[in-house]
């Protein structure tokens, strides 16, 4: 499954609310992890944080991203995942409405389990909330450990710019952070991807990010 070339772990930024998720996610390296669902609204790195895990196991680990794999049949996908060590599950809100994918889920749970192999989940809502999902799958998530991701605040998000840029070698001032924070969608994934455009944009030209440059290039809400 395709898989987010700048997902790695060392690419996350580990926010004070997530520092007992980055143990687990250290234990998980060494062999001594534990499954997990996540749960929170989109943009805050879930999708990130899993292919990131993924990508750090290599060979022992299989990414299913639900957004790509829910127009495919549950068996012919869930059919050999037993053969991992550790199965990750992206976006699992999106079977709601689809028995045969829950149903799937269900089975595939406790095949997971009873072969001792982690499962690691992500979803918009926490398993009791899933209202729209079989109480049987609903009742086996929750036996996992859940972990809240919420959404950033505005210095989480201007820490997240800051570390991100960095990482590409560029030097964002205080007052570029708070010109596109005021502007720009408030999601990690957004930003993101803004800044990759930023990037591109800075190289080509030769210059710094600046105010004057951002208002060239037009990237950003003139409405906020």
């Amino acid at each position: 499954m395709r898989v987010d070339g700048d997902a790695s772990l060392d690419n996350f930024r580990v926010r004070a609310t997530l520092q007992l998720l980055e143990a687990k996610i250290l234990d998980l390296q060494a062999g001594q992890g534990e499954s997990l669902f996540l749960w929170g609204p989109e943009g805050v790195g879930k999708s990130h944080l899993l292919q990131a895990i993924s990508r750090s196991l290599g060979s022992q680990a299989l990414y299913l991203p639900f957004s790509e794999i829910i127009q495919f049949p549950a068996d012919a996908v869930l059919d050999g995942v037993v053969q991992s060590q550790v199965v990750l599950f992206d976006d699992v809100h999106l079977v709601s409405g689809r028995a045969d994918w829950q149903e799937g889920l269900f089975h595939t749970y406790n095949r997971l389990k009873t072969g001792d192999i982690l499962q690691i989940y992500s979803a918009t809502q926490a398993p009791a909330a899933m209202v729209d999902v079989l109480p049987d799958l609903r009742s086996r998530w929750s036996e996992l450990t859940v972990y809240h991701m919420p959404a950033y605040s505005e210095s989480e998000l201007g820490a997240l710019l800051r570390f991100r840029a960095a990482r590409r070698g560029l030097k964002l001032s205080d007052e570029v952070v708070s010109y596109i924070l005021a502007r720009a969608p408030r999601s990690a994934s957004a930003l993101m991807a803004l800044l990759e455009n930023l990037d591109q944009a800075a190289m080509a030209q030769g210059r710094s990010i600046t105010i004057p440059l951002l208002n060239e290039l037009k990237l950003l809400s003139t409405d906020r």
